[in-house]
């Protein structure tokens, strides 16, 4: 018989969207051991939102309800903690993990967080926050060496708590996506070009539907499908919206918005294209690469260099630039049988770590 009161609870806070860093909490709670570790999610944001979409049944999922970050958050996450006294908390979003850490330690809780992204190009506020907070941490994961030496140099913490673990790979979820059909009703007469992310300035749909102008030009029968979140009434995705209709070009650009098995669309197409100014780890790339599907990555963080070999698995192109990126999509759709380089940490690696934070 299992003996719950041996485990060590452990609770995973996320946001109610669904971006590579909400996907990557859920990928690790559902590593840990479920005879050790008691995990429940905890959803920070107006609703539950799409997450839960994402969040296996058997986990308990529950809700802190805000408007926004700035509604007493923090206070609220320590009433969480409180009342559930867990042993470990963990989050992999900026803003939401400075509140976390502070929370935690007024409580005595030893706390886990991710970044989710490189300090570089990230904002003033959130870098005024990690100098603030991260030092607290029990620890702190990046996702390459380059976002470890940058957080290092800008708080003063002990090295060894700061790791780098690279984004590990669903690959339970994935294999179980990939049984569904292909939503591409005419894929035999077309060229297939897919991006899956949020519409968001950083992740630059107004460059890829830029290039993808040229391609078509190129490529008659080439379609672009964009498998993500947007809103029409947001000023950069409309303006995206706008470019595509201006252009004549909504009989090919495809906005197919949120969907829950991404994975299909990935599969069934040609070519998954990353066309951002920056990036944490970018898993839609990573996985994309794993099912086997040629890539065409702007060069926006050093580690994209080492994910895609260019020429082999890939094609890099340069930040911002249409001329870059549609050069490399033109020349990706014709790679064929290449082999995945990206080493994800294992889910050895991420329970050693909670078990060494929990003892």
């Amino acid at each position: 018989m299992e003996n719950k009161k041996s485990r060590k609870k452990v609770l995973f806070f996320t946001a109610a969207g669904v971006g590579g860093a909400e996907r990557m909490t859920i990928n690790i709670a559902k590593m840990l051991p479920t005879d050790e570790f008691e995990v429940k999610f905890v959803v920070v944001g107006r609703n539950l939102g799409d997450i839960v979409n994402f969040i296996p049944k058997e986990y308990e999922v529950s809700l802190i309800s805000i408007l926004n970050i700035y509604c007493f958050a923090t206070l609220r996450i320590m009433w969480k903690i409180f009342v559930e006294k867990p042993d470990i908390v963990f989050c992999s979003l900026y803003y939401i993990n400075a509140r976390l850490i502070v929370a935690a330690k007024l409580l005595g809780t030893k706390v886990i967080v991710r970044s989710n992204s490189g300090l570089t190009n990230s904002k003033k506020s959130v870098i005024q926050l990690v100098k603030m907070t991260y030092s607290k941490a029990d620890r702190i994961i990046c996702q390459q060496e380059e976002m470890r030496q940058e957080t290092l140099s800008v708080i003063n913490i002990s090295e060894d708590k700061v790791v780098t673990l690279q984004n590990p790979i669903d690959v339970d979820r994935i294999k179980e996506s990939l049984k569904e059909p292909s939503p591409y009703t005419d894929a035999d007469s077309q060229t297939i070009y897919v991006n899956v992310s949020r519409f968001n300035e950083m992740k630059a749909q107004d460059t890829l539907v830029k290039a993808f102008k040229g391609v078509k030009e190129k490529r008659p029968d080439a379609h672009l499908y964009l498998v993500g979140l947007y809103n029409e009434n947001a000023p950069y995705d409309a303006a995206v919206i706008k470019y595509i209709k201006d252009n004549n070009l909504e009989d090919c650009i495809h906005l197919v918005g949120m969907q829950n098995n991404p994975y299909k669309w990935v599969k069934n197409a040609n070519c998954y294209v990353l066309p951002s100014r920056t990036e944490g780890l970018p898993n839609s790339l990573i996985e994309a690469m794993y099912i086997g599907i040629p890539a065409v990555a702007t060069r926006c963080i050093p580690i994209i260099e080492r994910i895609v070999n260019d020429g082999k698995n890939g094609y890099l192109a340069e930040v911002d630039n249409v001329e870059s990126i549609e050069t490399a999509m033109l020349k990706a759709v014709e790679l064929r049988n290449f082999e995945n380089t990206y080493k994800p940490a294992s889910k050895e690696d991420f329970i050693k770590l909670f078990r060494e934070v929990a003892n």
